[in-house]
């Protein structure tokens, strides 16, 4: 439908105010990790400090923050791989296989993804103080895999259903066996699917905050989320390092999301249309 020069410039300020609506707390975060200690309180306040400084910056990356990285990047890294593995498994046995016991355990795949974290958290805390995993790499990668599995499968199955079946059945004829066509050739043509799964567990898990501090008791387990905290104390608020620590933590996820955002989409989309 082609659209009048009036609609396309009322759509592209419509689009324009938005992304300044949306941006503007991640400026503001920027901005204040650059002014010096007093000048987040000036009034009047600035949008942009007149000395920026990157003072705050070398003040939050200190060791304990370098710690909180390395945990983070272990586990999330851990936990990407588990779920998009087991995700990648699991979707493609419910696209092939056509049995009654596993449309109904498509259905509970889909009810798992409407518990909230709050209300699992306590089953979960549990099991992992009986298996003596608290505090441990291991009670964060289980708890995070057991609330990003669902929605990977969900992703993957509607990417995997709209691969053409007859592939498949060509290489059974040329002798290929079932490890081998799901290695050579559903694997590569599920690389987006893949992709915007890993990314979108990356995100959730890279900020995760409420296992991270419930599964954790010392500094040198906590994630980033809970390492964050340490600029908050009980007579202030380091408001500079803590912008600062901020902008850090956010830039890894932004830049993996802008390097294979058209995977993103195309994986979210897959199955949009059926066809």
């Amino acid at each position: 439908m082609k659209m009048t020069l009036p609609a396309r410039l009322s759509l592209g300020l419509v689009q324009i105010l938005i992304a300044a609506f949306v941006l503007l707390p991640f400026f503001w975060m920027l901005s204040v990790s650059l002014k010096p200690a007093a000048e987040p309180f000036a009034i009047p306040a600035r949008l942009w400090p007149d000395a920026p400084t990157f003072e705050n910056y070398i003040t939050a990356f200190r060791p304990e923050f370098r710690t909180y990285f390395l945990n983070s990047i272990i586990v999330s890294g851990a936990t990407v791989i588990i779920t998009t593995t087991l995700g990648l498994l699991a979707a493609y046995s419910f696209t092939r296989a056509r049995l009654v016991l596993i449309t109904a355990l498509m259905s509970l795949v889909v009810l798992a993804q409407m518990f909230p974290h709050s209300a699992i958290i306590i089953p979960i805390y549990k099991m992992m103080r009986a298996a003596d995993l608290l505090n441990t790499y291991l009670s964060l990668i289980i708890a995070y895999v057991s609330v990003t599995l669902p929605v990977a499968i969900w992703m993957l199955r509607g990417f995997l259903v709209n691969l053409p079946v007859s592939l498949e059945e060509a290489a059974n004829i040329d002798g290929a066996g079932p490890v081998r066509v799901f290695w050579d050739i559903v694997v590569p043509l599920a690389r987006p699917g893949v992709i915007a799964t890993a990314v979108y567990v990356l995100i959730v898990t890279w900020q995760e905050f409420l296992f991270a501090l419930s599964f954790t008791s010392t500094k040198d387990m906590r994630t980033l989320p809970v390492g964050l905290n340490d600029f908050i104390g009980q007579y202030g608020i380091r408001y500079g390092e803590l912008m600062a620590s901020s902008v850090m933590v956010s830039l890894p996820v932004v830049a993996v999301f802008f390097l294979l955002q058209r995977y993103f989409v195309a994986g979210l989309t897959a199955g949009a249309v059926k066809g």
